[in-house]
């Protein structure tokens, strides 16, 4: 059974690009319309009944926020946000939220949002119940409150600095003085200990696995029992990276 998806964005480019992103998964995902305003939402909502909502935040006419207040608790899909804004990166604090994705949409990006909305389609049902002491408007002031962690890194390289989006960050590692960040295409040396970076970071995004390697939760593909009955998570790169989890964190990455 297909899921059915509504993208919705006041930018037409960005509703081409989505959609064409989106072909990649036409055997489980299938596109039945799109909106360009908060109040065209709204109608698609109930005139289409979509299991899923690509959905803008910011648009001229009402915000995301608003749009999701307007359609109301029986009519409410699951939700991927899209916004072209670092400071809007949110994690899922309510059940409906599968993810967030920022603009322009990397496609390896999208496919770990995918993966998420795989586990909870089968369920739409069951997941569209809101929490009774819910309001959108507790879901905003959480939202803003991510605001308060490290969204980019300066890595400082002979007299420039490059700045690195968190976002893009699949894993930390760390050896004596310094880290090494790496992202899905490149890697860069800060002299920023991990203890610190971990205080810095939103704990629902990173998880703390060994005292030498912080790795981003969405990253994480696998949990794996290796030898002498230890844990290992393997990552969504390219090399499929294993690594070790510590006895000591165990028990927080079981509960992923």
């Amino acid at each position: 059974m297909q899921c059915k998806a509504l993208v919705v964005d006041d930018e037409p480019l960005a509703r081409v690009r989505m959609k064409s992103l989106l072909e990649a998964y036409a055997s489980e995902i299938a596109v039945i319309g799109e909106a360009g305003s908060g109040v065209q939402c709204i109608d698609k909502v109930q005139e289409l009944d979509p299991d899923v909502i690509f959905l803008d935040i910011q648009m001229p006419d009402m915000d995301a926020f608003e749009v999701l207040k307007n359609i109301g608790e029986d009519d409410m899909p699951l939700i991927i946000f899209t916004t072209a804004y670092e400071n809007f990166a949110l994690r899922a604090y309510e059940e409906n939220t599968v993810d967030y994705l920022l603009k322009p949409v990397d496609p390896e990006r999208l496919e770990v949002a995918i993966e998420k909305l795989r586990k909870r389609i089968p369920d739409v049902a069951e997941q569209q119940q809101m929490p009774a002491d819910f309001s959108w408007e507790k879901f905003r002031e959480m939202f803003n409150a991510r605001e308060n962690y490290l969204q980019r890194i300066q890595v400082k390289i002979g007299d420039r600095i490059l700045l690195v989006n968190v976002d893009e960050v699949i894993r930390f590692h760390s050896e004596e003085k310094y880290t090494t960040v790496y992202t899905l295409t490149n890697q860069y040396i800060i002299d920023t200990p991990l203890v610190d970076l971990e205080k810095m970071l939103d704990p629902c995004q990173f998880v703390r696995i060994h005292r030498a390697h912080l790795v981003a939760i969405d990253y994480i593909a696998e949990i794996r029992k290796s030898d002498m009955s230890r844990l290992s998570v393997v990552l969504r790169d390219k090399n499929h990276t294993q690594l070790v989890v510590s006895r000591n964190f165990v028990k927080k990455v079981r509960s992923l």
